[in-house]
């Protein structure tokens, strides 16, 4: 059974016309028996490798992945106050994860200075979950923030700012509670630049 991030690879050696595999290892680092097997579909290529690759072949990461890696689009930001943020321009990345991890419907929101993925379900909201001490993405009008929530009633919100500590009050137009928080330096979920 051909595996679908090997396909990818292949695809990309094949579009740079590279048959000498001693000069593929000398340049990553990947033994040439190592490459030998990813490039006959016989050992699965891991996210390192694939990091390696990709370096190697002056590509994005995202090339040298198939579409059976699972990518997130990053649809908010957050910086050092706690405060949640549209992507700007230059703000288009992915996470991508093992194709196990999936979950359907999951937005997340990405911290550039921690490298944490926060996850949560555009369908699960304070509208269907009590989501007093949750912590929670707390979208508003104005501002929106990320914290634990005290209090939640009638479009009001009293919650903890887990960035600066600080306790606020906002109106808000709906609250979501995080699914899973990824601490990228330390899982198999790896963030890249997407060049789609």
């Amino acid at each position: 059974m051909p595996i679908k991030m090997n396909e990818a690879l292949i695809k990309q050696i094949n579009l740079a016309k590279i048959k000498n595999h001693d000069l593929i290892s000398k340049a990553t680092g990947i033994d040439k028996s190592t490459i030998s097997l990813h490039l006959n579909s016989k050992r699965p290529l891991s996210i390192e490798h694939a990091k390696e690759y990709a370096e190697f072949l002056n590509i994005p990461l995202i090339k040298v992945i198939d579409d059976t890696v699972v990518k997130y689009r990053v649809v908010k930001y957050i910086d050092l106050q706690g405060e949640v943020h549209n992507p700007n321009e230059d703000e288009f990345d992915v996470i991508i994860s093992p194709n196990e991890l999936k979950k359907t419907e999951q937005y997340c929101i990405y911290d550039k200075e921690r490298n944490d993925v926060y996850w949560y379900d555009p369908k699960v909201t304070c509208k269907v979950v009590n989501v007093v001490g949750k912590y929670t993405f707390i979208k508003s009008k104005d501002k929106s923030y990320l914290g634990i929530v005290l209090k939640e009633d009638k479009g009001k919100v009293t919650f903890i700012n887990q960035h600066t500590q600080k306790t606020l009050t906002i109106n808000h137009q709906n609250c979501y509670p995080m699914t899973a928080i990824t601490f990228c330096d330390f899982a198999t979920h790896t963030k890249v630049e997407n060049s789609l």
